[in-house]
């Protein structure tokens, strides 16, 4: 499951993850190319966001390992702390400081010593919100919201960034406009991203590849036109859109 491009950034070989009896990931081997952003779309239950947190090192491995480009990041018996592996993480609700400004938002994540009051107006220019570096979260719409929690993960340089159904909480007549207004943002940034939903246009429409999960495991790995037009199970075609079995 390996996406075009030169430069490999994760790389997840036969991992699992088991709580109490649910088997929530199974043997799952991943692979993902620098630039790539990536559709994990899947039903309630099926491990999608189970997955992303593995990734981001909140969860411990039970099997298997996962690789930060070269780095050997986590396994049964390894974990580097989510803090040191260079993944930014965008939530449903944003998880915005109410208490500061969205300049000070973006800076949370920087280097205390050095704020990087440069990088602050980047990103916010990236994100179409310079000028409102002093507005408080409770000042911004819902939208705007989610380009400050989008801001604040780019700021670092990730070289991963994860997103969990981060437009969930949008009006729908927001939700179209915001996603098409995140791709454009992380292709301006060149980022590597895994962008979790289980809404099948909202996969199709963000992803440069989706991967389709069921059970814990990933049904099928390609590109959304493949994914549309030519799944590889009943469940895919079924999940996917509308279907006819002979």
């Amino acid at each position: 499951m390996l996406t075009s491009g030169t430069s490999q950034i994760l790389r997840c070989v036969g991992i699992s993850k088991t709580y109490n009896t649910v088997r929530a990931i199974a043997d799952l081997s991943l692979r993902i190319e620098k630039g790539g952003i990536i559709s994990l779309l899947g039903p309630s239950g099926c491990g999608k966001t189970t997955l992303l947190r593995l990734i981001a090192g909140f969860e411990n491995l039970d099997d298997g390992q996962i690789f930060l480009g070269d780095q050997l990041v986590s396994s049964s018996a390894h974990d580097i702390p989510t803090e040191k592996r260079n993944v930014g993480m965008v939530f449903q609700d944003g998880a915005l400081f109410p208490h500061l400004t969205v300049e000070q938002n973006i800076q949370y994540g920087l280097p205390r010593s050095n704020p990087h009051k440069s990088r602050t107006s980047e990103v916010l220019a990236l994100v179409g919100l310079d000028g409102l570096s002093d507005r408080m979260p409770y000042q911004l719409s819902g939208g705007q919201q989610q380009r400050v929690a989008l801001a604040r993960a780019l700021a670092p340089g990730p070289e991963l960034l994860l997103l969990d159904e981060p437009f969930s909480n949008l009006d729908p007549s927001l939700r179209d406009q915001i996603r098409l207004d995140t791709r454009r943002i992380l292709k301006a940034n060149s980022a590597t991203a895994i962008f979790v939903t289980h809404d099948q246009e909202e996969a199709l429409v963000m992803g440069d590849h989706i991967a389709v999960m069921n059970q814990g495991r990933i049904e099928q790995f390609d590109i959304p036109e493949q994914i549309f037009h030519h799944p590889t199970s009943r469940f895919v075609a079924e999940f996917i859109g509308m279907a006819d079995f002979i």
